[in-house]
C-alpha cells in the first residue's frame, strides 16, 4: 500500500494541435472538445494516484472557466494532477495552456477542478498522502478544505433546485 505520493506522480499530460473540426461557428475550438479532453485526462490522473484495486466514477466539475479561446494553429496541453482526497472524493486540477505555433507565446486558457469518486466498499478505500514539490501544488493543497466545504454548500444547494424540477 502507497502511503504518500507526490502531485506529479498523479499527472497527466495531453498535447495536440487545435484542427478545423474542432472550431466552432466563432472558429475557436468548442467547449464541449475541451470538456472531452479533460474528463479523459482528469481520470488519468485518477488511476495514477488511486490504487489499481479502486473504481472509480466522474461526480462533477467546479470552479470551470474558459479563460482565452483555443485556435487554429495553437498547441493545446492539458495538464491533469490529483490535489486532495476526502471518504470516496478525490480531487483532480487540470489547466489547459495554449501555445502559438508561431510566437511560442503560452497563455492559461482553461481551469477546472474534477471530482471522482471511489464506487468501492468505504472500508477498502485508502487514499495515499499527497505531496507538494512547487507553489502552485502546495497552494492548491492547502486550499483543498476550503473548496471541499464549498463543494458540500453546493451540493446541499443543488438538492433544494432538484426538489423543485419538473420532469416533464
Amino acid at each position: 500500500m502507497i502511503e504518500a505520493i507526490k502531485c506529479s506522480d498523479t499527472r497527466a499530460v495531453h498535447e495536440s494541435y487545435v484542427f478545423p473540426a474542432q472550431l466552432n461557428n466563432n472558429q475557436i475550438q468548442f467547449g464541449g472538445e475541451t470538456l472531452r479532453i479533460l474528463d479523459a485526462n482528469a481520470g488519468l490522473a485518477g488511476v495514477k494516484f488511486l490504487p489499481g484495486n479502486l473504481s472509480f466514477v466522474t461526480a462533477g466539475y467546479d470552479h470551470v472557466q474558459f479563460l482565452s479561446p483555443a485556435r487554429p494553429n495553437e498547441i493545446l496541453t492539458c495538464i491533469s494532477y490529483v490535489t486532495g482526497s476526502h471518504k470516496r472524493a478525490v480531487e483532480v486540477f487540470t489547466k489547459f495552456l495554449t501555445t502559438d505555433t508561431h510566437t511560442k507565446e503560452v497563455k492559461l486558457a482553461f481551469m477546472a477542478f474534477c471530482t471522482l469518486i471511489v464506487t468501492n466498499d468505504l472500508n477498502d478505500i485508502h487514499f495515499p498522502k499527497l505531496i507538494a514539490e512547487n507553489d502552485e501544488e502546495r497552494y492548491l493543497l492547502v486550499s483543498y478544505d476550503e473548496r471541499l466545504k464549498q463543494r458540500d454548500a453546493e451540493l446541499a444547494n443543488n438538492k433544494v433546485i432538484r426538489g423543485h424540477l419538473n420532469l416533464k
